[in-house]
């Protein structure tokens, strides 16, 4: 049994290096495998949305990518995926546009950064591509639209009137020699003295606009977007869509309450589109509509807090804006009693007068508040006709004016008051110009 010590040694260290190898084995498998690769989903989504909270939204679009790839729920990341992909495609032509606007206004430097803007989320965006290309390269090129049979020679000859300049054609636009072109390829050409270059010519893409059209009339406004944004934007009927799309998106979103989506959908639409105006007239109204409801509510909470009289201004001001609206007259009628009845509470019946003079008709209780407010008046004018009486018979005449005066505030109608005052202020100028 001892000679076989040494053996059964060795055998059990062989084993366990083995188990090791395995091990790490198992380990790198685990590592490198379906399962550590859904592991790291989510934290790629999390840094996905910080990208796209930073403004990287194309860095975003990669990562939502790798994780559509990687995750075993696909269908979180595919749909983040597709929105990220119609956010950037809108923000490319937002800024494609703009950038065309700024150069239309020669503000060269404005346009070429929304330019760069555009290719900055989407490199293979053609038309700011070939922007650049033509309009703020050192040397002066040219663009040329190849039409069916086009070749190399043949555009030379077109354009330069020389065959033997196919050089520069395939040059300029990495081509191989002589070969037929795909029509409708854009080539960027120098321009050369003295000879005429082609105009580049746009053919109507009649199919993909019909179809957006389609799309549009059915409300598919996503689709007929996509559609349309499928096709040369220089095409003036394109350009014409895209603005009509972004006008029902803006009336979509204004129906929805998302105001300040439909300003950004607006502003993509230049002045002067047909129904701009109109869209915006909507949207001001339903900002008007909005800022009403806003203004009742608070006239609604300090009514709650028996803040009669901020909730009166309130409801006021509502009623400038919409004097049609019934919870704001019913507001106002109710807030303008209370605060009457507090004047009236508080014996100040002029106040209260003053206050329901404004009250509606058919406000019952302010009815007959104003009621007891004028007997009270009343009252109080008699009590101050009758102090006026005697101040005239002790030949105060200044102090017998006085009341009488504060009679006829308290009741406008008292006919004795108002001839009495005028017998006194008489009686006074005698007296006073007696020498």
């Amino acid at each position: 049994m001892k000679r076989w010590l040494p053996v059964i040694a060795c055998m059990a260290m062989v084993i366990l290096c083995g188990c090791a190898g395995s091990m790490d084995s198992v380990s790198d498998f685990l590592s490198a495998g379906p399962w550590w690769e859904a592991a790291q989903a989510s934290h790629i989504s999390s840094r996905a949305r910080e990208l796209e909270t930073g403004g990287e939204l194309a860095m975003a679009l990669d990562h939502w990518r790798l994780v559509q790839r990687i995750s075993i729920d696909q269908a979180k990341a595919t749909r983040e995926t597709a929105r990220l992909e119609g956010k950037i495609a809108e923000a490319v032509q937002s800024h494609y546009q703009h950038g065309l606007a700024e150069w239309r206004r020669k503000k060269t430097a404005a346009a070429r950064d929304h330019f760069l803007a555009a290719l900055h989320l989407d490199p293979d965006f053609q038309p700011a591509l070939n922007q650049i290309k033509t309009c703020f390269s050192s040397f002066p090129l040219a663009v040329y639209l190849s039409t069916p049979d086009d070749r190399p020679s043949t555009v030379a000859k077109n354009v330069f009137g020389d065959e033997e300049k196919a050089f520069l054609v395939t040059w300029f636009n990495d081509l191989p020699k002589n070969e037929t072109l795909i029509p409708g390829t854009l080539l960027i050409l120098p321009k050369l003295e003295k000879i005429p270059i082609k105009k580049a010519r746009i053919k109507k893409p009649a199919n993909r606009l019909a179809a957006a059209r389609t799309r549009l009339a059915a409300n598919d406004l996503e689709g007929a977007m996509t559609l349309a944004r499928q096709v040369n934007p220089a095409y003036p009927d394109v350009q014409a869509l895209i603005h009509t799309i972004h006008l029902k998106k803006a009336t979509a979103q204004i129906e929805s309450g998302q105001f300040d989506d439909a300003r950004q959908s607006l502003a993509t639409v230049p002045d002067g589109f047909t129904d701009k105006d109109a869209t915006l007239g909507k949207l001001t109204i339903a900002l008007q509509q909005q800022q009403t409801a806003i203004d009742l509510t608070q006239a609604r909470k300090q009514f709650d807090r028996e803040h009669y009289q901020q909730s009166l201004d309130l409801a006021g001001a509502v009623l400038k804006d919409a004097p049609d609206s019934p919870d704001a007259r019913d507001l106002a009628a109710e807030a303008r009693y209370r605060v009457a009845l507090d004047h009236f509470n508080h014996k100040r019946f002029l106040k209260a007068r003053e206050v329901l003079a404004k009250a509606d008709d058919g406000h019952e209780a302010s009815t007959v508040l104003a009621e007891t407010v004028r007997i009270q008046l009343a009252e109080q004018a008699q009590n101050h006709y009758r102090n006026g009486v005697k101040y005239f018979i002790n030949e105060d005449l200044k102090s017998a004016i006085a009341e009488w005066e504060i009679a006829l505030a308290c009741n406008p109608d008292h006919e004795k008051a108002s001839e009495n005052i005028d017998n006194a202020r008489r009686l006074l100028d005698k007296i006073e110009s007696m020498p």
